[in-house]
């Protein structure tokens, strides 16, 4: 019986895994890194369609470890840090003018409403990985959970917060003012109306 392509690469990483994370953490310089690449890739085997035969499947496998990396490099640089934050903050003077403020509180407050969408176990996952930067192992830990649970919970708080920001930025007119996102509130309020 020949194996799918699939259940192959899963039996490799599984039988592998040591041998990969070793490489892993050599390219990223992070165990943890590494750690978090692989249990990616785990879970798109996992959720992924039919793969065909492989010819060489430890390199498609390192690859496919490798793209997961990528991605998530993309997707960490496309949050803002907080000393990201404080520089678009304190940006030219100190003094923040009153539509800087409502700007930035409008903005705050669309996140609020996004992450408040979020399941409670969801929420307080990607809070702590986020906000408080800590390890999966150590949110798993904390909330008694398995580090696999956490994957899957902060995959979830992505795709659901990509989804709603994405519609936000088809939906809205969007223009930048004194280095902050400015959005038409006659849009805002026809959007509103629109999901209810």
């Amino acid at each position: 019986m020949v194996e799918s392509g699939r259940v192959l690469l899963r039996r490799l990483l599984v039988s592998g895994y040591e041998d990969l994370k070793r490489r892993l953490t050599r390219r990223f310089g992070s165990a943890d890194m590494a750690t978090e690449v692989l249990h990616e890739t785990w879970l798109r085997l996992d959720h992924a369609t039919e793969i065909g035969t492989v010819q060489r499947p430890k390199s498609y496998l390192y690859r496919m470890a490798l793209n997961v990396a990528i991605d998530r490099r993309r997707a960490d640089t496309s949050w803002f840090g907080k000393a990201e934050l404080e520089v678009l903050l304190r940006s030219g003077d100190d003094q923040l003018d009153p539509e800087h403020i409502v700007s930035m509180r409008s903005e705050i407050a669309a996140l609020e409403h996004v992450l408040g969408k979020l399941p409670v176990r969801c929420r307080a996952v990607f809070m702590a990985a986020l906000v408080e930067e800590l390890p999966y192992r150590d949110i798993a830990k904390r909330m008694g959970i398995s580090l696999r649970s956490v994957e899957r919970e902060m995959s979830r708080a992505f795709e659901h917060c990509g989804k709603h920001f994405e519609k936000m930025r088809e939906g809205r007119r969007v223009g930048a003012s004194r280095n902050v996102l400015q959005v038409d509130p006659m849009r805002d309020s026809a959007d509103s109306h629109d999901e209810e």
